[in-house]
């Protein structure tokens, strides 16, 4: 998987293949791209396989509260390794920063430091602004 990184325990990145979804070594795939988003093949790849498939689509535009609360539903029901891509990893890396920080009690800045850990720069991008609101409450 391209830019692939374990934050918190949930292995994000960008759009997986047919090998890594049939490795099985995931519970749950969470994909974060929009339905109509090129080369989003993610439920097809899935498609057949044990894995749970959970869809839950944004960008960098349009990230939401809400988004981070489905995400984190269905984390919190899967028992097992659970895997978040995008197209390129940064929004998977998002939520589960900031699923991550909050599960720690811990803020934005714990967030922000844990993306850049994992090597996705989010330095004055919306998901920057997103996260420091998120945490604002």
């Amino acid at each position: 998987m391209k830019n692939e990184a374990v934050i918190g325990g949930i292995t994000v990145g960008g759009q997986p293949d047919a090998k890594d979804i049939e490795s099985g070594n995931y519970a749950v795939v969470i994909n974060c791209r929009p339905d109509d988003e090129p080369g989003n093949v993610t439920a097809e790849l899935v498609r057949g396989t044990p894995t749970i498939y959970a869809s839950v689509p944004f960008t960098g535009d349009t990230i939401a509260r809400t988004h981070i609360d489905q995400i984190r539903e269905v984390l919190d029901d899967i028992e097992g390794p659970a895997m978040m891509h995008c197209q390129g990893g940064t929004r998977a890396a998002v939520a589960a920063a900031i699923i991550t920080a909050e599960r720690e009690g811990k803020g934005a800045e714990a967030a922000v430091a844990a993306i850049e850990a994992a090597g996705y720069d989010i330095a004055g991008r919306s998901y920057e602004a997103f996260i420091t609101s998120y945490f604002a409450k």
